[in-house]
């Protein structure tokens, strides 16, 4: 029997690309990848490096449950948006060469292509030796829009979709809420707000504030619990890498100051950084927003 009624756990918090440092790395060297569940749903956010651990962590339960219930296993992936170091090893992911899982995919149609055609352009044999109808898993894919919301009930492991222009209620529910960012080369990207319990987590990678900051991010965010944001440069490093879709930490602690969050976390390491310099960026958040803290793939939250 589980140990929690919702569960939120990071498995890859680096950007741009995967390390493995020559000393090691206690905060993390994966790229992006983020779990939150239930006892009964699994919602996994990005297919990052960090993917493979999770992965490997879920094959014992998935076959125990169909041992008990004879019945396919259900996860959710939703995307935030297609760049290579959130789609990195999709591939890799231990459940989807598994007949007894169904893998519900939602992702951005970019740049005019469908989402599921995105997906499978990771594995078409010039990249990769299994084609997607090679895969034993079951699987359904979906375009993502900002007017979704997903919302998980008791007794069905499946994701249900809501629009936000409808009077439907997700309350007293797992839910996710979506909201579209512009601003994110070339073709934005997605955040999410996920809500369980009456807590909110808000997970916001691949966003660059800018002056002020985007007060639609803001308060999409208000008072959230935890804010995982994207901090991946300096105030040095920005001066290079300024319009390329990342935010600086002073801008992701003004964003949490100015929503009032409870915690936030700094994510979307930038892979030059070493733990060393990472601990340095932690101590000059804290003096801006002092419930500043490093993403770390240690990181995880039970309720």
């Amino acid at each position: 029997m589980s140990d929690y009624q919702f569960l939120a756990k990071l498995y890859g918090v680096r950007g741009s690309y995967p390390i493995a440092p020559e000393n090691g790395t206690k905060i993390g060297g994966n790229t992006t990848c983020l779990m939150v569940r239930s006892p009964e749903h699994v919602i996994i956010f990005d297919a990052g490096s960090g993917l493979i651990r999770l992965g490997k962590e879920l094959v014992p339960e998935i076959l125990e449950y169909h041992k008990r219930t004879k019945k396919v296993f259900h996860i959710t992936f939703l995307f935030t948006h297609t760049h290579s170091d959130h789609l990195l090893v999709f591939p890799f992911f231990a459940p989807l060469y598994m007949p007894n899982v169904h893998l519900h995919f939602y992702g951005p149609a970019t740049l005019g292509m469908d989402f599921e055609e995105i997906l499978k352009t990771q594995v078409e044999p010039q990249f990769y030796p299994v084609a997607m109808y090679e895969f034993r898993s079951q699987k359904t894919f979906h375009n993502l829009n900002e007017n979704m919301f997903f919302y998980f009930e008791k007794g069905s492991q499946e994701p249900r979709t809501g629009h936000t222009n409808n009077t439907e209620a997700a309350k007293d529910k797992l839910a996710v809420y979506t909201m579209k960012y512009y601003f994110h080369p070339k073709d934005g990207s997605y955040i999410y707000r996920i809500e369980a319990g009456g807590r909110k987590i808000v997970f916001a990678t691949d966003v660059e504030e800018y002056e002020g900051c985007d007060q639609r991010l803001v308060n999409f965010s208000k008072n959230a619990d935890v804010l995982i944001h994207d901090a991946q440069y300096t105030e040095e490093q920005y001066k290079t890498f300024s319009g390329y879709g990342h935010s600086t930490v002073g801008m992701a602690c003004r964003a949490a100051k100015q929503a009032k969050v409870k915690k936030l976390l700094l994510f979307h390491h930038d892979p030059n950084n070493s733990d060393e310099d990472l601990k340095a960026i932690e101590k000059q958040a804290k003096k801006i927003f002092p419930k500043s803290e490093l993403a770390t793939e240690k990181w995880e939250w039970k309720l």
